[in-house]
């Protein structure tokens, strides 16, 4: 970048060779064909404008803002390009150079005022949901046609939930290890997963209780700053991972689990996030995915029948940020009576990507809808994926037949189910 200008490095850039291969695995390319819709065109952006040739002007923010950050690119690259890196910094050099249109400042500013939050989008969410299902899908047709605030609100109502489902697990409590004990871990509660998902957050304690692990479950936790991140956020993201850190750094656990694939990407690279940190990088290093964590010591509780059909859609920052591919299948398929189908094209993003549906929603809604489709076209019972974004995406251009859950929550449902 030019001197004084924040923004990926050249290294990172020029470690790019155009060989195309990110082409077939980028989401917003296949329904465009517009190279500066792509991967390597983006990255081809940056190029121009560190070497002069560019403005960091509206055209140019466009393109960055278009990117899902799905990371397909990143396993389809044989070059070992860095682009959840660069496409991290672009967006930071955007936010921290670019003044954008007030009505996206203000959907930005409201979104990072609530979102992080739990305490302040609980009530939000309750009034939300008591909204859809006084007014349904009218009020948020409506809104959705007037863009900006409106826009951003009427998608928000449109992905939550009837009922935000079980009361929240108590804080601030060590839940003991049912039956022989093989260690302690922490769970991550995230913020708008113990809003809209306790019950995916009781399923965790449930399951892990019975695999023989104590439970903490600390208070105040707060927001790990991945939502924040992920949309150039940085001295949010920054701020929100010291205070992470700073809360549950010196708790004694072998391992923090989280049930977010989103959150669980950022928590595993906060030795890059807060790399003046060495707390952070330790930290840092205790984070497991809990289909990781599970698949990694291996089931020993048993598991009931539930003769079900189950379509697995692998969340993009789990299969492709974080390489957790098989490890939820192998779980799933471990329940008795689990039929587990994959749909057509199930590493394609589902268009939830964040903060994606809400500022990028026309993208987010062909997604979303191509998404639903090709599940609905297995004739499954359930579909299961483990990020909270995707759950509420997949469920928004579903059948409302078809329940939308948590790989960890029907590994609960078994339990319950086993022969006492």
């Amino acid at each position: 970048m030019s001197a004084g200008a924040i923004g990926p490095e050249r290294r990172l850039i020029d470690a790019c060779v155009h060989c195309g291969f990110c082409l077939p695995a980028c989401p917003t390319y296949q329904l465009s064909a517009n190279e500066a819709e792509s991967p390597r065109g983006r990255i081809d952006l940056m190029r121009r404008y560190s070497d002069g040739a560019l403005k960091l002007d509206s055209d140019f923010v466009a393109h960055i803002d278009s990117c899902l950050g799905c990371m397909a690119c990143v396993k389809a690259c044989p070059s070992g390009v860095e682009y959840e890196t660069l496409i991290v910094e672009a967006r930071a050099m955007i936010q921290a150079s670019f003044v954008r249109p007030a009505s996206q400042r203000l959907v930005r500013k409201a979104i990072f005022a609530l979102m992080p939050y739990p305490r302040r989008m609980r009530p939000l969410v309750r009034l939300g949901g008591m909204a859809k299902q006084m007014f349904g899908s009218r009020v948020v047709a409506a809104a959705g046609a007037r863009g900006g605030l409106a826009g951003a609100v009427a998608s928000a109502l449109a992905l939550l939930p009837r009922t935000t489902g079980a009361a929240r697990p108590a804080r601030n409590r060590l839940y003991s290890a049912a039956g022989p004990k093989r260690g302690t871990v922490g769970l991550l509660t995230g913020c708008v997963s113990s809003v809209i998902f306790s019950s995916t957050e009781q399923a965790a304690i449930d399951v892990l209780r019975a695999e023989g692990f104590d439970v903490l479950v600390p208070a105040g936790q707060g927001c790990c700053g991945a939502l924040a991140e992920h949309a150039g956020e940085a001295r949010l993201a920054g701020r929100l991972a010291r205070a992470m850190v700073g809360k549950l750094g010196r708790e004694r656990v072998d391992a923090w689990i989280t049930t977010s694939a989103g959150c669980g990407s950022t928590l595993k690279s906060y030795d890059r996030l807060l790399a003046d940190d060495t707390a952070a990088a330790e930290f840092s290093g205790r984070i497991r995915d809990i289909h990781e964590f599970l698949y990694q010591k291996g089931l020993r509780a048993d598991y009931g029948p539930l003769n079900i059909r189950v379509a697995y859609h692998p969340a993009c920052h789990l299969a492709n940020a974080q390489g957790i591919v098989d490890e939820p299948l192998a779980l799933l398929r471990s329940i008795p009576g689990c039929e587990v189908l994959t749909p057509a094209q199930a590493g394609t993003c589902c268009g939830s990507a964040g903060i994606y549906n809400l500022v990028e929603p026309a993208t987010a809604e062909r997604l979303g809808v191509a998404k639903a489709a090709s599940i609905a076209e297995l004739g499954v019972d359930v579909v299961a994926t483990g990020n909270p974004g995707c759950l509420l995406q997949i469920s928004r251009y579903s059948d409302p037949g078809l329940e939308s859950t948590h790989p960890v929550e029907l590994l609960a449902r078994a339990l319950h189910a086993a022969p006492v």
